[in-house]
């Protein structure tokens, strides 16, 4: 019982960071190409990634894997620029 809390709060939680960037960057607190806004995307992505995963919902899985791989050449495009 606890794992099954556990993983569903994975879920919520990625969908949330998800979803709270989205929203604050569509708002303008934060921009797309800052480093906050894609490690949201990255942290947000991976949990999403592992629930979807456990859950055998491949398609979603991959589809998160690669917004992982998109944040990640993003941070190092930050990171490189810095």
């Amino acid at each position: 019982m606890k794992n099954k809390i556990l993983l569903e709060s994975t879920g919520w939680l990625g969908a949330i960071v998800l979803l709270s960037a989205y929203f604050m960057n569509s708002i303008g607190l934060i921009q797309g190409m800052s480093l906050p806004y894609q490690l949201m995307n990255l942290g947000g992505s991976l949990l999403v990634a592992f629930y979807t995963y456990v859950k055998k919902a491949y398609p979603n899985t991959v589809l998160n894997i690669i917004w992982m791989v998109i944040a990640g050449f993003a941070i190092m495009n930050i990171l490189l620029k810095k």
